[in-house]
């Protein structure tokens, strides 16, 4: 085993390393020395210093005692309560020579912060409305139902008289139509005249009337009728009330039901001067002494004709049956003749003959 003296010879220039390594962190700590002494185990003074005199006899300030650690918050609060301050360092053992600066005032001790008001996390602003989109959003004002415009009873004079000729290719005829209104009431007279073919089926001169009255949906008919020479009087009679019709003829009756916009075959030539077309197609059921005619009447425009009243515009309509394609009802109304039917053009003898019936006058009076 070797001696000391082996093992210092051996490790003198690590000792020597040591030694000059603490001499420089005491010259740190404490200053640097004007000369180095042996080291011995009472080594003098380093260097002379004049310090202060201090009240020893005061009771040594005790070194506050660290802080509890605080419990660990959860890391899923958003918005912690409190802040803790950080625990206070271990007292440390301080050297003779950092007395005086050991003497000056301490820090406070650490205090818990007081706990942050729990104030609520702040909403983000919903979407502005205008003023007019607020307006909207009122709650809705009840509107009373928009009705159709009342019927217009004065649209046409108390009395008026349309003459017309009735032409085909094989005959000729006459017709004349009379109205007559007093309050709201009105009355239809009408007499057709036959020349050479009409003579066979229209059997000479016919009479034919209508009357009934002026409501607020239009020309309501009570009775139609029509008069042969030497027959006996065929017709119809209109129920509102009970909503049918019914035929009269060679004595026989049968019912038949009654919608609204019907009227006979006289009263539609005024029905449709009170209301003229507004829309491109409307549907009218029309009654003749024989049977009940519906009528799907489309608007086809403006055109001007030649008549023997002479050029005028005149709206003209048109029906054509869906079951039967060669029944073509044409209608002119006259718009500066207070939009009666200036022209008509019908078929007759089942669909095998179509009739011309076109104004020739037509007078107030």
């Amino acid at each position: 085993m070797p001696t000391a003296a082996q093992l210092f010879s051996r490790y003198r220039v690590a000792a020597a390393a040591v030694l000059v390594s603490a001499l420089a962190h005491a010259a740190v700590m404490l200053g640097v020395p004007q000369r180095l002494s042996a080291i011995d185990d009472d080594p003098p003074p380093l260097y002379e210093a004049t310090l202060q005199a201090v009240d020893t006899n005061a009771p040594p300030r005790a070194t506050p005692a660290p802080a509890p650690n605080p419990r660990p918050r959860r890391a899923s609060s958003p918005h912690p309560k409190s802040r803790i301050a950080p625990p206070a360092p271990a007292p440390v053992e301080i050297p003779p020579q950092l007395a005086p600066i050991a003497q000056a005032p301490a820090l406070p001790e650490p205090t818990m912060l007081a706990e942050a008001p729990n104030i609520p996390e702040p909403r983000a602003p919903g979407p502005q409305m205008s003023p007019e989109k607020i307006a909207l959003a009122q709650p809705a004002v009840p509107v009373k139902a928009l009705e159709p415009p009342p019927f217009p009873i004065e649209a046409l004079p108390p009395r008026i008289t349309i003459d017309y000729r009735l032409t085909s290719a094989l005959a000729d005829g006459t017709a004349t139509y009379r109205w007559s209104r007093d309050g709201d009431s009105y009355q239809v007279d009408a007499e057709a005249q036959a020349e050479g073919f009409f003579a066979l089926f229209l059997e000479g001169r016919i009479l034919q009337e209508s009357r009934g009255t002026l409501t607020s949906a239009g020309l309501r008919p009570e009775r139609f009728s029509e008069r042969k020479p030497g027959g006996p009087p065929e017709g119809l009679e209109f129920d509102w009330v009970g909503r049918q019709v019914t035929f009269d003829r060679n004595g026989e009756k049968k019912t038949t039901a009654l919608t609204d916009n019907t009227v006979d075959w006289l009263s539609m030539i005024f029905q449709l001067a009170h209301t003229p077309p507004t829309t491109q197609a409307f549907d009218m059921q029309v009654f003749t002494q024989r049977r009940m005619y519906k009528f799907h009447l489309n608007v086809l425009g403006v055109e001007q004709i030649d008549i023997p009243l002479g050029r005028v515009r005149a709206q003209h309509l048109r029906h054509v049956d869906s079951e039967n394609p060669n029944e073509i009802v044409d209608v002119w109304l006259g718009i500066d003749q207070h939009y009666l039917p200036v022209k008509l053009r019908f078929p007759v003898a089942r669909n095998r003959l179509m009739v011309d019936q076109v104004a020739t006058k037509i007078s107030e009076q």
